[in-house]
């Protein structure tokens, strides 16, 4: 083996930089990994030796340098159970040791034995971890990991080895994203896009469906943004845009089909659903994950939108940023960065924030502070809870509702086989969601309160005004507005007593974070009109996105009719207009019957046994004419004949009558 030149027994080095360097260029040359399995330092050595004299820059006075399939050997310690376990000790010689001068500085190398007992190849070299891995430099620019994954891509890595492809069928390219084109087409009143690259390269697809459209026009003030990466067998970024309707029903408003995730397609695609929909002018607030670009593209599109990020992707983007590697802090100083950020998350006003604030500075971690001043200080409005709910956010925290939908896709849409059938896959899956949805809608107008209300109490007036969801809400606050009290009352305007923060609330109007974000009577609001005696039942403090009124007259189940129906009520008959609404008509008849033929079969389990066969037989004789297209009428018999009366007039009565006559 050739020795690399400068790194040899005699060799001297004035500093432990310039030793570090040289060994890392005789590993490379000679193809070779090493480890230290020796050090003393410079302090422990003076322990020994006090009046030696040794310079602390050098901060070591012993190294030993072994091969990695050398030094102490391994010896197991387990009762011999698992016998599979490996170990890369196999007594290999090679050492180089190093040790102060006589001077004590500058180091000397004292020994070298460089035989090996195995082979010393530079693929063998390769498969170790320290080789795999990337450099600090490197770690800390994402973009660079990409460049280099990129390098090695076009060295020889084909597609075929890329780890993702391992955990899917087949990956969507630019002949699949186009078949998808003519299905997605194909709806009747749909609206398709197609985002090309500058050299007529398809990049993205858009689409929207007319009840998409209309319903956004309708509740446009939250937008949820954020994609999914995967469906079953397919990897295809694929982003789905939500509203919050007025019954808190996550309806799904635009889907995009991506070949990428770039900033430039994002915009684009954006752009595409503003000029689409002109109600994105009434957009107040878009929340989308923590991605930075992201948040950029948003707020350059939609500059009169308020950007908010999810609570656990920031949570999450924190955990992965502060390491000890990235930041140079201990395991200590982590878990308490990581504690203060948690909390600045849940921070409920300026004045926590603040304090908080503080105490990362007082941390003296100069390069965590500098990465919280570049990526976070700046935007704290966007993920500190307490200034998220300043504007309509429904107290919104995640993009929660996006997952759970795309959940729902996955399942419904479950495998396919090519573009076109999954694109028929994904549309019936929405069409069954949308089926769900309208159930539910139908189910709030019949379902009364779980508490029985008085007929004219402010909980029913509020009650025949708003939709389930925001009832549910206000009816709680209202039980809470009663243990309200109030640190000074001045005018029209009282501040009460709020744990977090201090908050100033009148007769319409409140800075806490259920009213800002809600737009609906908070407890502080509803105790300061108690207090001044005015009417707690107020219906222009409700925002009119969560009355009934509205709510029914943009639902296509009820597009025909402009008023709510009762509670307790049921429905007046109407004529569905699509397959979707009929749909829902039969599962809310469906539903009716089931209640009564349920209940029939408990009366007939609990008749005598020797009736049992004649009421079986009446049920299936019902059943069979209705399965023929005919029609049943229904005579009673006169309950008080006795057995034999009953049992004479039965041999007198007709067989094909019975109780049952058709028409």
């Amino acid at each position: 083996m050739s020795q690399a030149v400068g790194f040899r027994v005699g060799a001297e080095f004035s500093s432990y930089s310039e030793l570090h360097r040289e060994f890392r260029r005789y590993q490379r040359d000679c193809a070779v990994q090493l480890w230290t399995r020796h050090s003393r330092t410079i302090e422990a050595q003076r322990r020994r030796a006090p009046k030696r004299p040794m310079n602390d820059a050098l901060k070591f006075a012993e190294i030993d340098y072994a091969c990695i399939h050398g030094g102490k050997l391994f010896r197991a310690k387990g009762t011999g159970k698992r016998t599979n376990q490996r170990t890369n000790k196999t007594k290999c010689p090679c050492v180089i040791k190093v040790r102060l001068s006589p001077d004590g500085d500058k180091f000397v190398v004292k020994e070298m034995i460089e035989s090996h007992n195995h082979t010393v190849q530079e693929a063998e070299r390769e498969r170790f971890p320290h080789q795999r891995r990337f450099d600090k430099a490197v770690q800390s620019n994402r973009a660079d990991i990409k460049e280099n994954l990129g390098g090695a891509v076009e060295q020889g890595i084909h597609q075929e080895d890329n780890p993702r492809d391992k955990w899917t069928t087949w990956k969507m390219n630019q002949t699949n994203l186009e078949k998808m084109v003519p299905a997605l087409a194909s709806v009747k009143d749909g609206n398709v896009v197609v985002v090309v690259s500058k050299a007529n390269v398809l990049q993205a697809i858009y689409f929207q469906d007319s009840s998409m459209k209309q319903t956004f026009e309708k509740f446009p003030e939250v937008l949820l943004l954020d994609f999914m990466h995967r469906w079953e067998g397919l990897w295809l970024p694929t982003f789905l845009l939500l509203v919050i309707d007025g019954n808190g029903e996550s309806d799904l408003v635009c889907l995009w089909f991506a070949q990428n995730e770039e900033r430039e397609t994002i915009k684009q695609l954006l752009r595409i659903f503003k000029q689409k929909n002109p109600a994105a002018e009434r957009i107040q607030t878009v929340m989308c994950s923590g991605r930075p670009y992201r948040g950029e593209v948003v707020s350059e599109v939609l500059p009169h939108s308020k950007l908010v990020t999810c609570l656990f992707h920031t949570l999450r983007t924190f955990r992965a940023d502060v390491t000890t590697d990235k930041l140079h802090v201990t395991v200590g100083q982590r878990n308490l960065l990581l504690e203060i950020l948690h909390n600045m998350c849940y921070a409920a006003s300026a004045e926590e924030y603040d304090l908080l604030y503080h105490q990362l500075l007082d941390t003296n971690t100069q390069r965590a502070i500098d990465y919280f001043h570049k990526n976070w200080h700046e935007s704290r409005s966007q993920w500190v809870e307490g200034f998220k709910h300043e504007s309509e956010t429904y107290l919104t925290s995640t993009i929660n509702r996006v997952e759970q939908l795309s959940q729902k896709l996955q399942a419904l849409v479950g495998k396919f086989t090519d573009s076109a059938t999954f694109v028929q896959d994904l549309l019936k899956a929405i069409d069954s969601l949308r089926t769900e949805c309208d159930y539910r809608a139908v189910r709030m107008f019949q379902k009364p309160p779980l508490v029985a209300l008085e007929a004219s109490s402010t909980a029913s007036a509020y009650f025949s005004l708003l939709t389930g969801f925001a009832f549910s809400r206000v009816q709680r606050e209202l039980e809470e507005a009663q243990w309200v009290t109030f640190l000074s009352v001045e005018g029209e305007q009282a501040q009460p007593v709020s744990r977090r923060r201090a908050i100033v609330t009148g007769p319409s109007s409140c800075q806490c974070a259920f009213h800002t974000s809600m737009k609906l009577p908070c407890r502080h609001i509803l105790a300061f009109r108690q207090l001044r005696g005015a009417d707690l039942f107020e219906p222009a403090l409700c925002s009119l996105r969560w009355t009934r009124e509205h709510y029914l007259r943009n639902h296509p189940v009820f597009r025909t009719s402009t008023e709510a129906p009762a509670a307790s009520a049921p429905l007046p008959p109407q004529q569905p207009e699509s397959p979707r609404e009929q749909m829902t008509v039969q599962q809310e008849r469906y539903r009716q019957a089931f209640k009564v033929a349920q209940k029939l079969s408990v009366l007939a389990a609990e008749c005598p046994a020797e009736d049992f066969d004649s009421c079986l037989a009446v049920m299936t004789a019902v059943t069979n004419i209705w399965a023929r297209g005919g029609q049943v009428q229904v005579t009673e018999i006169n309950v008080t004949h006795t057995k034999e009366e009953r049992s004479s007039a039965s041999d007198n009565m007709p067989s094909d009558v019975d109780s049952v006559h058709q028409n």
